[in-house]
């Protein structure tokens, strides 16, 4: 099950934690996501270590978008793609990333 977070809060914790939370958040996103959608490609303790090495992130993205339109498509939602734009805002500014794949999980958490 996909838990609804505060957007902002993801932001502001991220930040003030000098990301700490960031990696909370990356291991709950992910554990959440693959279990509720199973489209991953890897397993989540891999994704996870992968954060470390920066390609994490762009991996994160990918299997992220995977699985909320897995997800998307079993609640009967039309799928969107992010692929791109999330990959471009997980290397350039993670954070906004973050928030955005926050807010795509609040989406079908709600639905």
């Amino acid at each position: 099950m996909v838990k609804n977070r505060s957007v902002a809060m993801v932001v502001i914790l991220s930040i003030v934690t000098c990301g700490i939370y960031g990696l909370y958040w990356y291991w709950c996103a992910m554990k959440e996501l693959d279990e509720a959608g199973q489209s991953s490609n890897m397993p989540v303790i891999a994704q996870f270590l992968l954060l470390f090495v920066y390609v994490g992130g762009i991996i994160f993205a990918i299997n992220a978008d995977n699985n909320i339109n897995a997800i998307r498509g079993a609640k009967g939602l039309p799928a969107k793609d992010n692929k791109i734009i999330w990959i471009v805002l997980f290397i350039l500014i993670p954070v906004v990333g973050m928030a955005l794949v926050q807010n795509e999980m609040n989406e079908i958490a709600d639905a």
